[in-house]
């Protein structure tokens, strides 16, 4: 699982990673969600998972999910004490390995409670593509 989100989250105009080299021709950008230094991209054929990895963050995973393997979306509220709150994508494709057992993992985000619009908005587009 993916934990995208500590602190402040944003729509955006523009990916940070250059994403348009990886849209067809005929793909368009509906919707970039920005966390820290990762991205939710939504495009009019599916989802984009932009992963910064290690210490700097150069290293960076791209994982396009076709709206075919979208599964579900679901939210679990913060509690009184909890600082933000989890939006779940499932997706069909995601495969984590541990102990020699694989799963479809969800792509998982923590959204800041002050951010709960945005990820309102993220939870209501993901649920109009399913």
């Amino acid at each position: 699982m993916f934990d995208k989100l500590m602190g402040k989250a944003a729509i955006v105009t523009e990916s940070s990673y250059g994403i348009e080299h990886f849209l067809d021709e005929d793909e368009q950008i509906i919707q970039i969600f920005k966390f820290i230094r990762d991205e939710v991209i939504i495009t009019s054929k599916g989802i984009f998972n932009i992963d910064a990895q290690g210490i700097t963050g150069k290293k960076v995973e791209y994982k396009f999910f076709p709206k075919k393997a979208l599964k579900y979306v679901s939210i679990e509220t913060a509690g009184t004490l909890d600082r933000d709150f989890d939006l779940k994508i499932g997706v069909e494709g995601n495969t984590v390995v541990t102990q020699n057992t694989s799963f479809s993992a969800p792509i998982a985000l923590k959204v800041h409670k002050n951010d709960t619009e945005m990820g309102f908005a993220l939870y209501k587009m993901i649920k109009g593509m399913l």
